[in-house]
């Protein structure tokens, strides 16, 4: 099973007890890390700890809160936009300066906090992925932060680092919002009706809140995003309620597999709701029921309150092809 973490946001707790569900049910043959692991929490340091050190085939992208934090630390590749307030004040990039140096997270200069810094943190920074493809079991799917639309995304794919990213960015004016690590391309002055497939790829993203545990977070009415509780993670052409089967624990779905277009996994650790990690299997052999004709896909949730390995919760999703 292929498992992709949502955004983490200096949660170490909630990231903890999500790694431990999945490594009791299920063969992880891969994580793959959507981004956002630093900020707003207090552990940005420990989680960057805790996730290189997993014995698991790990891949790691960039998310928006880590551009924030390379552009901090690299004034002569900075979006036109962008200041050091922006990050340190209005995304919170105070509480990471503080965990990664042990200095307070205000009212210090960059080249300060850098060489406060251990050097093994900048170089996970740097190598981070802009974008990550990958076919499983007869899919191609493609991982991005937050959204990606059909505009340049040949470019996007090839310029996948910090430096050859926002090289690319300011060579062809473009700004930092209008790309697949900011861009809510999904959830402003979109209907459902409108939403476009990117080429044959499912993307698998988040950035943008759209489902908790129990109730609606306001990030989401903000920004209209398609919600039904926790089962609105998936992103079609046309999205129809799902039918709750009760024995199997499940989300059923009438909905062409060619009509998926993407599912945002990011369900709120930031703003007390909750860490998702979503399952895609790996062939016949990662489908929890003798059934292969349907498209599974597993989701893990806790809830930011959890207090011990076992307080979690699984939902099965499942999405019916049509003939």
């Amino acid at each position: 099973m292929v498992f992709v973490i949502g955004d983490i946001h200096g949660m170490l707790d909630p990231l903890k007890r999500l790694i431990w569900a999945i490594e009791d049910k299920y063969k992880i043959d891969e994580l793959i890390f959507i981004g956002d692991y630093i900020d707003y929490g207090p552990s940005s340091k420990e989680v960057i700890d805790y996730i290189t050190g997993l014995p698991h085939e790990k891949t790691f992208l960039a998310g928006n809160h880590e551009d924030l934090l390379l552009q901090y630390f690299n004034k002569g590749l900075r979006d036109e936009h962008f200041t050091e307030e922006y990050w340190v004040y209005d995304n919170e990039g105070r509480h990471t300066i503080r965990s990664l140096t042990g200095l307070p997270g205000y009212g210090i200069t960059p080249e300060k906090a850098l060489a406060a810094m251990d050097k093994k943190y900048m170089n996970f920074f740097e190598s981070l992925l802009y974008s990550y493809e990958k076919e499983i079991d007869g899919q191609k799917y493609l991982f991005t932060h937050s959204h990606a639309g059909e505009k340049r995304i040949d470019e996007y794919l090839r310029f996948n680092r910090y430096d050859t990213f926002h090289k690319y960015l300011l060579q062809n004016d473009i700004l930092m919002y209008n790309t697949p690590i900011w861009q809510r391309y999904n959830y402003e002055h979109k209907t459902v009706t409108e939403y476009k497939k990117v080429r044959d790829f499912v993307v698998i993203h988040g950035h943008t809140p759209v489902a908790s545990m129990n109730d609606k977070p306001e990030y989401v009415k903000k920004y209209k995003a398609p919600y039904i509780e926790a089962d609105r993670i998936i992103e079609a052409r046309e999205v129809k309620l799902a039918e709750y089967v009760g024995e199997k624990n499940e989300f059923e779905f009438d909905i062409k597999k060619e009509e998926i277009y993407g599912i945002n996994i990011d369900t709120g650790i930031s703003i007390g709701h909750g860490l998702a990690a979503l399952g895609i299997p790996v062939g016949y052999k990662d489908y929890p029921h003798d059934d292969y004709d349907k498209s599974m896909y597993q989701v893990v949730q806790v809830r930011s309150d959890a207090m011990n390995k076992s307080d979690y919760y699984m939902r099965y999703y499942t999405y019916t092809l049509l003939k």
